[in-house]
């Protein structure tokens, strides 16, 4: 296949590092073409990159509270240190000299465990248990103390909250399935990923925000482009049931919905959806990024910004604050 290439419909078990690293144009793929074509292209060439210890913690909730029946089979419990595991040099000679064991001032740790070794083979080094631990889990990575915290209160959270519980009621629906169609004006291939895909049309979008109040996720949805995110899931998943393969039979989608849930205790949770102007607004710009990617791709150009010598003022707000304090001035004066 070329880089253009893939079955068109609706897919069930892509692993995430397979959807993310494949072909056809994103949501957030066109958040970065919005900021130019020579950014998304150089992202694409770049490939994966760590992610931040919030973002790493919004998929782990996807997974933890999305689906939660396969969650382990990813994912281990935290590593818990066995009780009296010796860990530091202090701890070494301590335990040596319990034994009445001479100790050298100057010991590596590594001579000092094998000379608590000889004289006691019971001892546990907390260095050995992490690596038995990790042995035992295999390709499942550890998470840790405080995100298990953390994901348990979001999950309670959300199963408390009576819209969002019920939006995301196990059985209702599909986790992560992978959607791929043409687009109709461009000719070019693009995807989504619905986080919860209900049987009855709806699309359930979870979000760890650190604000889910009203005002907060207003400004996430600006901040993030979120209204581009609703019109293009609508419009994309609908596409890829009506031009590719459905073998699960989704519903053309009807309803996009936000869960917005904090990620931090008391992990406050909100249910939002997006107003029609809002979604007409998100659309025009998914549209005007979705035909800049197309005409890359046909020409090959991946420009950066403008090569035209540009006038820049202060930001509006700035121009406002000034003009109000010319207003007081003026008043001052009379």
């Amino acid at each position: 296949m070329n880089a253009i290439d893939h079955p068109l419909g609706v897919f069930q078990g892509k692993s995430n590092a397979e959807y993310h690293g494949g072909p056809g144009i994103s949501k957030s793929g066109l958040d970065v073409v919005s900021k130019s074509p020579a950014h998304y292209k150089q992202s694409r060439a770049d490939g994966y990159t760590a992610p931040t210890p919030s973002q790493r913690l919004g998929t782990l909730a996807h997974s933890f509270i999305l689906e939660n029946d396969t969650f382990w089979d990813h994912y281990a419990l935290p590593f818990e240190a066995p009780e009296g595991a010796l860990d530091t040099v202090a701890q070494i000679k301590d335990q040596l000299k319990e034994l009445g064991e001479k100790v050298a001032a100057s010991a590596k740790k590594a001579d000092l465990i094998e000379q608590l070794r000889a004289v006691d083979p019971e001892a546990v080094f907390l260095d050995d248990a992490k690596a038995a631990y990790a042995d035992e889990v295999g390709d499942r990575e550890i998470i840790t103390a405080k995100e298990l915290e953390d994901l348990e209160g979001m999950r309670a959270s959300i199963m408390r909250h009576p819209k969002a519980s019920k939006l995301l009621e196990a059985g209702s629906g599909v986790a992560e399935l992978s959607c791929y169609w043409r687009d109709e004006e461009t000719g070019a291939l693009c995807r989504c990923r619905p986080d919860f895909w209900r049987h009855d049309g709806i699309i359930v979008d979870l979000k760890t925000s650190r604000d889910a109040c009203y005002d907060g996720f207003q400004k996430s949805i600006s901040g993030w482009r979120y209204d581009t995110q609703d019109p293009y899931y609508l419009d994309g998943a609908t596409a890829a049931v009506t031009q590719g393969e459905n073998p699960l039979k989704m519903p053309a989608p009807r309803a996009f919905i936000f869960v917005a849930i904090e990620p931090f205790a008391p992990y406050a949770c909100s249910v939002f959806v997006l107003d029609p102007e809002s979604r007409e607004i998100g659309r025009s710009g998914y549209r005007k990024a979705l035909n800049r990617y197309a005409e890359c791709l046909r020409t090959g150009e991946w420009p950066a910004y403008s090569d035209k010598i540009e006038t820049i003022s202060l930001p509006e707000w700035r121009l406002r604050q000034e003009a109000y304090e010319q207003d007081e001035q003026g008043v001052y004066s009379e």
